[in-house]
């Protein structure tokens, strides 16, 4: 008997997840009534169970709330509105379904599972109405759009006047009806008995759906990214669809493997080339989306790898490039962007990996402005920091021309082009750092350094180095300092570096050196190396390469201090130097090295034994420059001095030199004078100078000299009896007789011009031998070639020579193969003599008449300085000419 009003006779409760459709119709069902007749009841008169489906009025909710007894929130739950915005889209003025953010599934369409319509009494869940439902978890078969019968999507759940009354079935409006018969009719077509596919417990599809499922039901704060992850999927799985029908045949195996799984049936497309949004295009593209998008199955990579190649299939024209292509991909979320760059990263040049950063971790497509690049720019020095120069340089065997600074400069233009806008390529983005060679930049990089190598890992550095700086910025600027320092307008301290060449006992140098100090204090302040100097010779930019070797350490601090005293001038608050940090760049593997894999001990040891940068390169496995790049970043060198800086040698041992440097600092040197009371003459033999250098240094820092004495006291042991034979007939130094009795040199010179002994000039006043009790006066050619540093090491180069066939098998024999040098040495030594002293036209080699004596005379000398030599420094050059050996 049917219902006909009133209060409800009976109670039905929803079942967990149901939808209200199917609720309200099986109620509906149960009291014999149709579903408009149901909502009249209960105070809901013209109401539509479509609308209602979507979204709930609060007259409706709380209609049914009063009716049923059913909570609000399960009300809700029951309705698409959960689903508003992540699976479908409901129009907010009107309750309608508009385009849904994927598959093309809307209006009042319901899918359905025939076992479920069995075991529920037709009833079913609020999931069969969202696009992604494609699969039932519990029987495992894909759901059904269609009714097998009428081939349209069925209403199984509207109770309806004309029945029918069964559960179950579909109520549309049958298309055909009997002869004779007139009026609607409806379908009636059993739904529960409908064929289904049934699908593999451990398959693909399966698992997409319970993804699926869980990305649906996240909470508020989840939606944001599930909403992504879906639109991700529908990306991919709408190139899959569509690539069946284009490059099939290429497809990896998980392909064939989820075709065969939804029935081998191919996607159907629409008539506008679109793919069909049916249940089984729904389960076939998602299941091979999901593979794609979540690592862990052998075809992940395989599977992006083809669908990019099915998406390049699908462009109409000319083959798109990396721009065009990565376009396509916009609409689908930064994270597929992302992995579509990477993938197409092999393929592009580098001025386009660099533009989409393709190669680092985190693609993406170029959208910054321009005003940021010129922020980023004033950030950037004009050649690559040292650090990163060596990271990126490759270890190359090759010591031709490499041109490492061009490619310094090319690395720092290239920084500027990651997210750059198309206008501001590698053309306009060099003068932004004062770099006008763009070619020659930009083919070191390319065509010189990177010939041979991968270009991933300079590549991704420079895009990974050029966000982290518009993220965290730099605390230098360097377009100021650009501006500002020039080779005009730096400040030097001539003043100070005589006061630091007289502490360390080097030579001043003339205006080569000066101009080589400027060019180093100019690359620091600037970071970079400057073209030589207008005025500067030929040999200046080689001799600029050395000093960043050969210069000292105490030099190079020297020299920083100068800097930053230029930074103070101009009230530039910010650190000299700086590098960005190891943790800016991650995922790279160095083709250079990391300079904090190198020990600077370590280094600095093996710097102090080679005599080349190259030497120093090949024994670390290093080119020459990775060791320059280490030398300016730590101010480390080697101690072997260099023709191209000058002889800064003091001719000292390095222990000597340290005491020296530590006794003729500023602060030591007036202790020693002011406090203790030293005499110049004494501080002076401490720190194995000469008293007119601790003279001049005491000057330089406005110590005020005490006055010397009147009266100078007489010493018994300085007589000019004493005076006269180690002056005049020994030749000794006056420096050295003052630093041996302990007296000043002004001392000594003020006696011999007192007892008028004549005072040597400069050019003539050094004597080697005059340290030896001779028991004779030297010869007049023995004085003359004995008056220089290394005359001893002369005379026994020049007694080895008589007796081997040649002056080429002599220099073989004991000059290290030097035949050129070794002759020189010999012209020097006779043209001191006045005379020949090796005949060359004998065979073998034998003394002139004049030279036998002269070498008989010198082989005496040697014997004498041999026994009057201390045994300690006999073997410490025993060891030297073994280690040399």
């Amino acid at each position: 008997m049917a219902w006909t009003g009133g209060s409800l006779p009976i109670s039905l409760m929803p079942l967990p997840g149901e939808a209200l459709e199917s609720w309200i119709g099986a109620y509906a069902r149960r009291l014999h009534a149709t579903n408009s007749a149901f909502l009249d009841a209960i105070g809901l008169t013209g109401a539509r169970t479509t609308q209602m489906a979507l979204r709930l009025t609060e007259f409706e909710a709380h209609a049914l709330h009063r009716a049923t007894g059913v909570l609000r929130p399960v009300l809700t739950a029951m309705t698409l509105e959960p689903h508003d915005g992540l699976a479908v889209t409901i129009h907010p003025d009107r309750r309608r379904l508009t385009r849904p953010p994927a598959w093309r599934f809307s209006a009042a369409r319901t899918r359905y599972c025939p076992a479920c319509l069995t075991e529920n009494a037709g009833r079913g869940p609020v999931f069969w109405r969202l696009p992604w439902a494609f699969a039932c978890p519990t029987h495992r078969t894909v759901l059904l759009d269609f009714c097998p019968d009428c081939h349209r999507p069925p209403h199984p759940w509207t109770a309806r006047r004309l029945g029918p009354r069964s559960i179950g079935v579909c109520t549309r409006d049958s298309l055909t009806s009997p002869t004779g018969h007139t009026g609607r009719r409806p379908c009636g077509a059993d739904l529960s008995q409908a064929p289904v596919l049934r699908l593999p417990e451990i398959g693909l599809v399966l698992p997409a759906q319970q993804h699926v499922s869980t990305l649906l039901a996240s909470d508020a704060c989840a939606r944001p990214a599930a909403l992504a992850e879906l639109k991700q999927l529908y990306a991919l799985a709408w190139r899959i669809l569509r690539g069946l029908h284009t490059v099939a045949d290429r497809a990896p195996e998980v392909v064939r493997t989820a075709l065969a799984e939804c029935g081998g049936v191919l996607p159907q497309l629409t008539d506008n080339e679109g793919v069909g949004h049916d249940a089984h295009n729904a389960a076939l593209g998602t299941a091979l989306a999901h593979v794609a998008l979540h690592p862990g199955h052998r075809d992940h990579d395989a599977l992006f790898d083809w669908i990019l190649e099915t998406d390049q299939s699908l462009h109409k024209g000319p083959r798109a490039n990396i721009d065009q292509r990565a376009g396509r991909w916009s609409g689908s979320g930064p994270a597929l962007v992302e992995r579509a760059l990477a993938r197409l990263d092999p393929q592009a040049t580098l001025h386009t990996r660099l533009r989409y950063a393709s190669a680092s971790p985190r693609p993406r497509r170029p959208t910054l402005p321009a005003d940021t690049i010129l922020q980023r720019a004033a950030l950037t020095p004009s050649m690559l920091w040292p650090g990163w120069t060596m990271r990126l340089l490759p270890k190359l065997k090759d010591r031709a021309n490499l041109r490492v600074g061009a490619f310094r400069r090319g690395c720092s233009s290239f920084l500027l082009l990651p997210g750059a806008p198309p206008e501001l390529n590698f053309e306009r983005v060099g003068p932004l750092l004062d770099n006008h060679q763009i070619h020659t930049d930009r083919d070191s990089v390319e065509r010189r350094i990177y010939r041979q190598h991968d270009l991933t890992p300079l590549a991704s550095t420079l895009a990974q180095l050029a966000y982290a700086l518009d993220t965290h910025g730099a605390p230098i600027d360097y377009a100021r300092r650009r501006a500002t320092f020039t080779y005009a307008s730096i400040e030097f301290d001539h003043h100070a570096f005589k006061r630091l060449c007289a502490q360390h006992g080097w030579r001043t140098g003339q205006q080569h050196r000066t101009a080589l100090l400027r060019w180093y204090l100019l690359m620091l302040l600037t970071g970079e190396m400057h073209p030589p100097p207008s005025n500067a010779n030929t040999r200046f930019a080689w001799n600029c390469t050395e000093f960043r070797f050969r210069a000292p350490r105490a030099l190079r601090s020297f020299l920083r201090r100068q800097a930053e005293d230029n930074l103070a001038l101009h009230r530039i608050n910010e650190p000299l130097t700086w590098e960005p940090p190891n943790s800016w760049v991650t995922g790279v593997t160095w083709p250079g090295t990391s300079p904090t894999s190198l020990a600077t001990s370590d280094v600095r040891d093996l710097l102090s034994t080679v005599a080349s940068v190259h030497e120093a390169g090949d024994t670390l496995g290093l080119t020459a420059e990775h060791i320059r790049l280490y030398c300016d970043l730590t101010d480390i060198s080697t101690t072997t001095p260099s023709a191209a800086i000058g002889n800064l040698s003091n001719q000292l041992t390095p222990q000597a030199a340290e005491v020296r440097q530590g006794i003729l600092a500023p602060e030591q040197l007036r202790d020693l004078y002011e406090n203790q009371h030293l005499e110049l003459a004494h501080i002076a033999q401490m720190a194995s100078c000469n008293p007119d250098t601790v003279r001049a240094l005491l000057s330089h820092d406005d110590v005020p000299l005490r006055p010397r004495p009147d009266r100078l006291p007489p010493r018994p042991d300085i007589t000019r009896a004493w005076l006269h034979r180690e002056y005049i007939e020994k030749r000794r130094t006056m420096a050295e007789l003052a630093r041996e009795r302990r007296v000043s040199h002004y001392h000594l010179t003020h006696l011999a011009r007192g007892w008028e002994l004549p005072i040597r000039s400069t050019e003539h006043r050094y004597n080697a031998i005059g340290h030896l009790d001779l028991p004779w006066t030297p010869s007049p050619a023995m004085q003359a070639v004995t008056a220089s540093p290394t005359a001893l090491h002369r005379l026994q180069t020049l007694i080895q020579i008589p007796g081997h066939p040649s002056l080429a098998a002599a220099a073989r024999a004991i000059y290290d193969g030097r035949d050129d040098a070794l002759r020189q040495r010999i012209t020097k030594i006779e043209k001191a003599a006045g005379f020949q002293i090796i005949d060359r036209s004998t065979a073998p080699l034998a003394p002139t008449p004049r030279g036998h004596d002269f070498l008989r005379e010198a082989t005496e000398i040697l014997h004498i300085a041999d026994r009057t030599r201390p045994k300690s420094q006999q073997a410490l050059e025993q060891g030297r000419r073994e280690r040399e050996t």
